[in-house]
């Protein structure tokens, strides 16, 4: 399993560049943040870069590094544009971009911006995904042909030009998904599903995926299985893991929908200590996930999360 990290905490830009060359030094995967315009859980003033300028200042200032977002909010861009985008990019940073898309949720996007235009706030959640499902054969086409045509309800496209193609030849494209027709569309028309989540709620997610590839003649071995996690905790002592599950289990932990167990969360959230955590990894890794994106908590400054990166490389993926 190869681990990407996300971002978004180092806030400023020099502090995602600074989070992302130290991933890159440490050998991991990627570098990844979210795709949205205002804070998620904070003061909507408080400063908060737009993702694909962020994203693309990183990509050129790493070398290995591949660089994403998690997820790309559909109804953010035209996706012929941003089939566009995606190439420029790739051709800019040489290749080393990840494509997952997602539908869009966040109301105060939606409205702030008028997304949709004629102040029409908010799609119903089937539009929602019925425009990811076009969004999707249009970055496939686009992406994969110099000169596209499509025709569908939302978007039509007439001999649209895409020169350069990217450096990535058949680029994967990947989906975010939270509900069964969503994981249904990553497994017929996508190379890949990510899914944000504690071990159940991924699991969950596959018992859809996996019929649907079967049903579309795929296999899970050349699906790209990934995972979303911007709450994992790495604790130092087993007495700080009792705590942290206590308090868990008490709330509202992303995942389980409300209150649950000490053993619930202990089983299931990835979240304890590195003996803890590679158990849990590998339980992720033989249902056939072959990326975790995650940022290692406790940290609260660009320092700390470097230094909780560098003991999470070192205690938990040297020992997967």
């Amino acid at each position: 399993m190869d681990f990407g990290y996300f971002i978004r905490p180092g806030e400023s830009y020099e502090g995602m560049l600074d989070l992302a060359r130290h991933a890159e030094e440490l050998g991991l995967y990627g570098a990844f943040l979210n795709d949205h315009v205002v804070p998620l859980f904070k003061d909507k003033k408080l400063p908060f870069l737009e993702s694909w300028t962020a994203i693309t200042g990183i990509g050129l200032e790493t070398k290995r590094l591949r660089v994403g977002h998690i997820t790309l909010m559909n109804s953010m861009r035209n996706p012929a544009m941003l089939a566009k985008m995606i190439s420029t990019l790739e051709n800019m940073i040489g290749g080393r971009y990840e494509v997952i898309l997602g539908g869009g949720w966040m109301r105060d996007e939606y409205e702030g911006y008028d997304l949709m235009g004629r102040g029409r706030g908010v799609p119903s959640p089937k539009e929602r995904v019925d425009r990811a499902k076009e969004a999707v054969h249009i970055l496939r086409g686009m992406l994969n042909n110099e000169e596209f045509s499509f025709e569908g309800r939302y978007w039509k496209l007439k001999n649209a030009i895409n020169v350069p193609q990217p450096v990535q030849k058949n680029i994967r494209i990947s989906i975010g998904a939270r509900k069964p027709r969503m994981f249904r569309i990553s497994a017929k028309y996508c190379d890949g599903v990510n899914i944000q989540g504690p071990l159940p709620v991924l699991e969950n997610g596959l018992s859809y995926v996996l019929p649907a590839l079967d049903k579309a003649g795929k296999r899970m071995d050349d699906f790209f299985f990934s995972g979303f996690d911007h709450s994992l905790v790495l604790t130092d002592t087993e007495e700080e893991y009792d705590a942290l599950a206590k308090r868990m289990a008490g709330g509202r932990a992303f995942g389980f929908g409300g209150p649950t167990s000490v053993e619930n969360i202990k089983e299931n959230a990835f979240v304890g200590t590195p003996e803890a955590l590679v158990g849990k990894l590998r339980k992720a890794a033989d249902m056939g996930m072959k990326l975790m994106i995650a940022y290692v908590r406790p940290a609260s400054n660009v320092g700390e999360s470097k230094e909780r990166l560098t003991k999470f490389r070192d205690e938990v993926i040297k020992q997967l």
